[in-house]
C-alpha cells in the first residue's frame, strides 16, 4: 500500500471581474469545485499578487509555490501551485489558470501492510494500520479479501485521515519459496518443508555413515588380521589383490551399478562398504604383524588354542584402538561422502531427504539462499562435531601420554 500521489491536474478558479477595484484586486474568493481556496489551502501574498498581474493583463514569469492546508490539523501535506507564464492580450483574461499537484511523496509515506490468507495482519512498515479506526480497517480488510479471490484495481483508499493509493498485490507461492511462519528455514522446490527435510537427511545419514562404517570395519579388520597373523605370502599376496581393488573407479562403478539396477540404499552401502574397507585393513595388518610375536600369543599357540581364537580373543581386543579412534573420522567421512554423492546426482533415489540434494537444488536456484545456507550449515556442524569427537577418543587413548614421568 503506497502514497497516494495525484497526478498534476488543471484547475479552472473562476474569478469574478465584477466587481474589481482600481488596482484590480479580487473581491470576489477563489472557488475550487464549490469549495473556496482559502477554506482548503493558506492563500500566500505572493500567490495572489501572481494571480493579479495577470487579471491586469502584464506579463509575468512562471510561478510557483508551496501552499499548507488552512487546517492545521489536517494530516494533508499541501499542494505546490503553479502558474504558467503569462503574455499580455488584446482583452484582459476573466480567469487564470493553475496547476495543483502533489509534492512528492518521501519513502517514509509509504506504508506496506502484509496480510495472510484470513486478512490478518502479520507485518507492516509503519503505524498507519494502528491509528486507523475501525471502519477504516474494515475498508481495507474487505479489498484484501476480494483480492484474494480475485484480480482488485488500484483504489483510493482512508487510514488514520489520509489518502492513501491502495495498491494490493497477490504475493504467489513459488517454489521454492523463503522462510516463512510454519516454515522457518524455507521450502525447497518441490514445495517440502526445508527443516523437515533436514531432520531426516540427518537421520539417514546418520544410517548410512553408521551401517558403512561398522560393515566396512568388520571386513578391514578380517582382513587386516589374517594378513598379519600369517605373513609371508598370504601378506604379500593380499597387499597386490588390495593395490589392484583399490585402484577400480568407484564413482564409475556406481554409476554403471546405479544405472542398471536404480539406485537405491542398499546398493550404495554395499557399493560403498567394499571399497571403504581398504584403510582399516591397513592399521589392522600393522597392529596384528606387531601383537603376534608378542608372549602371550605364543603361550596361546603352544596351549594348542585354534587360529580364530587367537585371532579374535587374544590378539583382537589389544588392537581395537586404531579402530576405536578411527570409527569417528570414518563416520564424518560417510556423511561427507554421501552427501558429495547426492549433489552430484548418484546417491538416494528421489524423494529421499538428503543435504546433499538440497544443496543441489541451491545450484539450480542460486537466489534461494535458504537452500545454500542451511544444509552447509548443518552438514559442516555435524562434521565439525565428528572430528572433535575423534580428536577427543585419539587423545584419550594416545600412549605418548603415559610414557614418561610428568
Amino acid at each position: 500500500m503506497s502514497r497516494s500521489r495525484g497526478h498534476a491536474g488543471q484547475l479552472v478558479l473562476p474569478w469574478a471581474a465584477q466587481p474589481r477595484s482600481p488596482a484590480g484586486e479580487h473581491r470576489t474568493p477563489l472557488v475550487i469545485a464549490g469549495r473556496a481556496f482559502d477554506a482548503a489551502y493558506q492563500t500566500p501574498p505572493a500567490l495572489k499578487e501572481a494571480i493579479t498581474r495577470r487579471l491586469r493583463n502584464e506579463q509575468s514569469p512562471r510561478f510557483e509555490i508551496s501552499v499548507h492546508p488552512s487546517n492545521a490539523r489536517s494530516s494533508s501535506e499541501g499542494a505546490i501551485v503553479t502558474l504558467a507564464p503569462f503574455r499580455p492580450r488584446a482583452t484582459p483574461p476573466r480567469t487564470v489558470r493553475l496547476t495543483l499537484r502533489e509534492p512528492d511523496a518521501p519513502r517514509s509515506a509509504v506504508q506496506k501492510i502484509v496480510f495472510d490468507s484470513r486478512a490478518a495482519v502479520i507485518r507492516q512498515s509503519g503505524r498507519v494500520w494502528d491509528e486507523a479506526d475501525g471502519a477504516e480497517k474494515e475498508a481495507v480488510v474487505t479489498l484484501v479479501r476480494q483480492r484474494l479471490q480475485g484480480p482488485v484495481q488500484s483504489q483510493t483508499v482512508s487510514l488514520a485521515g489520509r489518502a492513501f493509493q491502495a495498491s494490493i498485490d497477490k504475493e504467489e507461492v513459488r517454489f521454492p519459496f523463503r522462510p516463512v511462519k510454519g516454515h522457518p528455514l524455507g521450502i525447497d522446490e518441490a514445495g517440502r518443508d526445508v527443516l523437515a527435510r533436514i531432520v531426516y537427511g540427518f537421520r539417514i545419514s546418520m544410517s548410512f555413515g553408521v551401517l558403512l562404517v561398522i560393515s566396512s570395519m568388520i571386513l578391514g579388520i578380517v582382513i587386516g588380521a589374517v594378513q598379519g597373523y600369517f605373513g609371508g605370502w598370504v601378506d604379500i599376496t593380499g597387499q597386490r589383490l588390495i593395490e589392484i581393488w583399490s585402484a577400480l573407479p568407484f564413482l564409475y562403478i556406481m554409476i554403471l551399478l546405479g544405472s542398471v539396477y536404480g539406485r537405491s540404499f542398499t546398493l550404495l552401502l554395499v557399493v560403498y562398504g567394499v571399497f571403504n574397507w581398504i584403510g582399516i585393513s591397513y592399521y589392522m595388518r600393522g597392529e596384528f604383524l606387531k601383537l603376534r610375536k608378542l608372549e602371550f600369543v605364543q603361550a596361546a599357540v603352544c596351549l594348542g588354542a585354534p587360529t580364530w581364537k587367537i585371532l579374535f580373543r587374544h590378539i583382537l581386543p589389544n588392537a581395537l584402538i586404531p579402530v576405536i579412534t578411527f570409527f569417528p573420522f570414518s563416520l564424518v567421512s560417510a556423511i561427507g561422502s554421501l552427501a558429495a554423492l547426492d549433489y552430484l546426482g548418484f546417491g538416494m533415489p528421489p524423494p529421499t531427504a538428503s543435504w546433499g540434494e538440497l544443496l543441489n537444488q541451491a545450484q539450480q536456484y542460486r537466489w534461494a539462499w535458504w537452500l545454500i545456507l542451511y544444509p552447509s550449515l548443518s552438514l559442516f556442524l555435524v562434521m565439525l562435531l565428528g572430528v572433535f569427537v575423534g580428536e577427543g577418543v585419539r587423545n584419550a587413548f594416545d600412549p605418548r601420554d603415559y610414557s614418561g614421568v610428568k
